[in-house]
């Protein structure tokens, strides 16, 4: 009688240990089980975006960008429509620092400056044997600041990006 009071005993205790070995692997996967909600997939939208731009932002290594700029993703999200990329940028440069930068940097990279316009923006073209670059330079809502706009638009279909 010992020995089946010990097997049973020793059943018991295994039983035992088996279920509180799983029974915190199943409450750990019902916390990961979180559900849906607006904000993620906001987020979600947000990461894959962020990674097409900054993907399209690599491709850019002959238009030169202010440092210490803050990026502005607008609501169209920067998706390229018809070969057009576009770019948003709040700059710690003055309007008339950005318009100076842009107008040094650009020639260096071998863009060619065709027209600007001045007014309440600034409006600055550029053409390279491929592609136009059209920036646009505004005050920002920051004191001190401005808003940077960079329009990237192949020059013909059969151009390179």
């Amino acid at each position: 009688m010992n020995s089946k009071t010990e097997d049973v005993v020793r059943a018991k205790f295994f039983i035992v240990m088996f279920c509180l070995l799983l029974l915190p692997s199943c409450t750990k996967r019902y916390k990961c089980h979180q559900p849906i909600t607006h904000d993620v997939v906001i987020d979600n939208c947000y990461s894959k975006n962020l990674a097409i731009v900054v993907q399209q932002e690599a491709m850019l290594v002959d238009i030169s960008i202010p440092f210490y700029n803050e990026r502005i993703i607008p609501v169209s999200c920067d998706i390229s429509e018809s070969d057009t990329l576009v770019f948003g940028y709040r700059s710690p440069l003055s309007c008339t620092q950005a318009i100076d930068f842009f107008n040094n940097q650009m020639e260096r990279s071998g863009w060619k400056h065709l027209v600007s316009f001045n007014g309440v923006e600034t409006i600055m073209q550029f053409a390279s044997p491929n592609r136009y670059c059209t920036i646009v330079i505004k005050n920002s809502t920051l004191p001190l600041n401005s808003d940077i706009f960079i329009y990237i638009k192949r020059a013909s279909i059969h151009a390179c990006s």
